[in-house]
C-alpha cells in the first residue's frame, strides 16, 4: 500500500504498476494506464505519473493535464465510497448547500481534504446530477438518496459506514 503523505511506493505497489503497463502496453493508450492505475491504487500517484512518463512519450505535464481534466481521475487518495452532493438549481433552491456542509462537518472533511481519515468517504460537489424531482439530492457510489435533510443524510452515510464494517469483520 501506497505512503500516503508521501506517496512512496512499496515494492508490491511497483511490481503492480509493471504488471499493470505490460497488460495495457501494447493499447499504448494514456487513458488506459490512468484508469487501470486509478482501480488499482484507488488515485493516480506521482510515483505512477513518473513511471508512465518514463515508460512512453506522453510528457509529465500532459499527464496530468489528462488527470485534471477528466473528474475520474484523481491525485489524491479517494475514499470506498463517493459521495456526490448535486447542487444543481432545485437541489440548491432545497437547501444542498446546507446539507453538504452539514456533512462535510460530520465527516470532518472540506473541499481541500474531502476524504475521510479512514478513507471510507469522499465528499464531492456536482453542478447536477440530473434527478430534480429527488432534490435536493446526493449519489453514493451509483445510488441517488433524494429528498434529503439532515437526518435522512446521516442515515444514509451510517448504513454505508456499518455495511463498510460488516465487510471488514
Amino acid at each position: 500500500m501506497v505512503n500516503q503523505e508521501m506517496q512512496s511506493p512499496t515494492p508490491e505497489d511497483l511490481e503492480n504498476l509493471e504488471a499493470l503497463f505490460v497488460r495495457h502496453e501494447k493499447e499504448n493508450s494514456l487513458m488506459i494506464y490512468l484508469q487501470q492505475i486509478q482501480v488499482e491504487f484507488g488515485y493516480v500517484p506521482d510515483f505512477a505519473i513518473k513511471y508512465i512518463a518514463e515508460r512512453t512519450l506522453f510528457s509529465e505535464s500532459r499527464i496530468y493535464g489528462v488527470i485534471t481534466f477528466y473528474a475520474q481521475f484523481s491525485t489524491k487518495p479517494v475514499g470506498k465510497n463517493i459521495i456526490k452532493i448535486c447542487n444543481g438549481t432545485a437541489c440548491h433552491v432545497g437547501g444542498s448547500k446546507v446539507l453538504g456542509k452539514k456533512l462535510k462537518s460530520l465527516l470532518k472533511v472540506d473541499d481541500e481534504n474531502p476524504t475521510t481519515e479512514d478513507r471510507l468517504f469522499t465528499v464531492q460537489n456536482v453542478a447536477c446530477l440530473g434527478c430534480c424531482a429527488l432534490a435536493p439530492a446526493m449519489m453514493v457510489n451509483d445510488k441517488v438518496y433524494g429528498q434529503l435533510d439532515v437526518d435522512k443524510m446521516k442515515d444514509v452515510v451510517e448504513n454505508y459506514r456499518q455495511a463498510s464494517l460488516a465487510e471488514d469483520v
